[in-house]
């Protein structure tokens, strides 16, 4: 009986901590930008009525959607946003996901200065933010395509 249960532990236990991790909110990591926060945090990015908020450790960077200047999903961070003049406080990445887009970059007005915040992040995992951000922002998200059409 006792080999029963624990037969029936090690089957059960995967399966549940699989279960557990889709019904997580997914992961956004800090990858660039002009806010204060550390690079490498992991967090959440909410999208409120009124704002993006992401929210990492002890850090939250909200972003009214009315400051919003673009909004990007790329494989890569644009050479126009790297070029930027801004105070990075942390210097976006120059290397590319290849043929996944991974990079989601927001530029904003705040207090009268160009703000960045570049959050990595897999397709499947932003897929559905996507439509909402668009919804909520009034403005579309630039998605990089990576669709080869042959003729």
């Amino acid at each position: 009986m006792a080999a029963l249960l624990i037969a029936l532990a090690v089957l059960v236990t995967p399966a549940l901590a699989a279960d557990s991790q889709k019904n997580q909110a997914p992961r956004f990591k800090h990858v660039g930008g002009t806010e204060n926060v550390r690079y490498g945090c992991v967090g959440t990015l909410q999208i409120l009525d009124d704002a993006l908020a992401f929210r990492c450790e002890s850090s939250v960077v909200t972003i009214p959607y009315r400051d919003i200047e673009t909004l990007q999903y790329r494989s890569d961070v644009t050479r126009r946003v790297r070029k930027m003049k801004v105070r990075w406080t942390a210097i976006p990445p120059e290397h590319s996901g290849g043929s996944k887009n991974i990079y989601f970059t927001v530029t904003y007005r705040a207090a009268g200065a160009v703000h960045v915040l570049i959050l990595e992040i897999s397709e499947d995992q932003m897929r559905p933010y996507l439509a909402e951000i668009d919804l909520k922002a009034g403005r579309r998200v630039e998605v990089q395509s990576h669709e080869n059409y042959s003729p």
